[in-house]
């Protein structure tokens, strides 16, 4: 998601939160033309909040009065929505190593991810410097290497292959790396969920901890429990989970977790990041179920089928009712010019359950949402 703070010539200004629908946008502008009392004064972003702290600089200029603009700004947000925390780190940097003219270049660089990659903890030209040194770059011998000017080092790197430090170290493109730095395409994205389990033995002063990276292998499981001398992780407490997805963590209970459980809903969050769309219907599953426990989220993954992504276009919706009823394209076709497919698909909306959330509109295909269970999100 991404948060703009908009004004209109004064000091006062109101929020809009992206991705948001034609009226969500018309609601906040009517809020700017009664703060500034019908000043024609152009709308300006003066703050932007996003996972990618950065951001602000790249997009400030943006003509969010402009209906286009506003739509890349929607279609940004969402790429964000499934954007890891080790991604938004990364998409800092390559913001920072790229000459940028606004919105469109940043969408096209967060299309492009996959063409960088971190040099982790290479943050100054020092740090890039030992790191390049370790990873035998240039061949340096063991004696010399206290004798090196590691700030040479990585300041000549810099200047002969680009890129930028960022938090999360050096970003540059993949292209202009040894193959040493190069992790497989396999490897990336291969853990969702990390826990830090802690065990207590009788006679011990010192808990054992142990790191685990979700989805594992029974392999990796078992290796676990021999670093935490026990023989089933119900014996072990669960001290921390976090996700590579930054909202799971806000939107999962994090109370009564098994690892098993664990391992099963980041085995599926692996799956959904494989294809596109999937994981923000369950993001969206999740605002709209809201599940009191870790297994009610879980089973949600699991019966993610029951849940379908809906286009907020009212417009399309109705012709895909249509399809779904039986039309084919020589019945559409026929009937195209004499139907109102708006109306016949606010309707249907309303008729299915559609609900809109912040990640998309979202319809259960077993038996439609109800009111009282929504608290406050917004139904047709």
């Amino acid at each position: 998601m991404i948060t703009l703070l908009l004004t209109r010539g004064n000091d006062e200004g109101a929020y809009m939160y992206l991705p948001a629908s034609p009226a969500e946008i018309g609601k906040v502008f009517a809020e700017l033309d009664n703060i500034s009392g019908g000043s024609t004064s152009p709308i300006k972003i003066i703050e932007t909040l996003s996972n990618v702290y950065n951001l602000h600089g790249y997009i400030k200029s943006t003509d969010v009065e402009v209906p286009s603009a506003l739509d890349k700004l929607g279609e940004l947000a969402q790429e964000l929505q499934t954007m890891s925390r080790d991604d938004c780190l990364k998409f800092e940097g390559v913001l920072a190593a790229n000459s940028v003219n606004g919105v469109d270049d940043v969408l096209r660089l967060a299309n492009a991810l996959d063409d960088y990659t971190v040099l982790p903890d290479a943050c100054t030209g020092t740090a890039l410097g030992k790191y390049l040194v370790v990873h035998d770059v240039g061949n340096f011998p063991e004696s010399v290497r206290p004798y090196l000017d590691y700030q040479i080092i990585g300041a000549e790197f810099y200047a002969d292959h680009g890129g930028a430090y960022c938090r999360g170290g050096y970003a540059v493109r993949k292209d202009e790396l040894p193959e040493q730095f190069l992790c497989t395409e396999s490897e990336q994205q291969k853990n969702t969920v990390m826990l830090r389990l802690r065990a207590a033995h009788a006679g011990q002063r010192t808990p054992t901890d142990a790191t685990l990276l979700l989805p594992a292998s029974d392999e990796a499981l078992y290796k676990a429990k021999q670093k935490l001398g026990i023989d089933e992780f119900a014996e072990a407490e669960i001290t921390v989970v976090d996700y590579v997805f930054p909202y799971l963590a806000t939107m999962i209970p994090q109370d009564s977790i098994t690892v098993e459980d664990a391992n099963e809903l980041a085995q599926a969050i692996k799956q959904m990041n494989q294809t596109d769309g999937e994981l923000l219907k369950y993001l969206a599953a999740l605002e709209v179920e809201r599940p009191g426990t870790f297994t009610a989220a879980l089973n949600i993954a699991i019966d993610l089928d029951d849940y379908e992504a809906v286009p907020v276009d009212k417009e399309e919706y109705g012709r895909m009712v249509l399809e779904r009823l039986g039309a084919d394209e020589d019945i559409l076709n026929e009937i195209d010019g004499f139907m109102d497919y708006e109306s016949f698909g606010e309707t249907w909306m309303r008729e299915d359950g559609v609900v809109r959330t912040e990640f998309g509109q979202i319809r259960r295909l077993s038996e439609p949402f109800c009111d009282p269970a929504l608290g406050g999100i917004e139904m047709y």
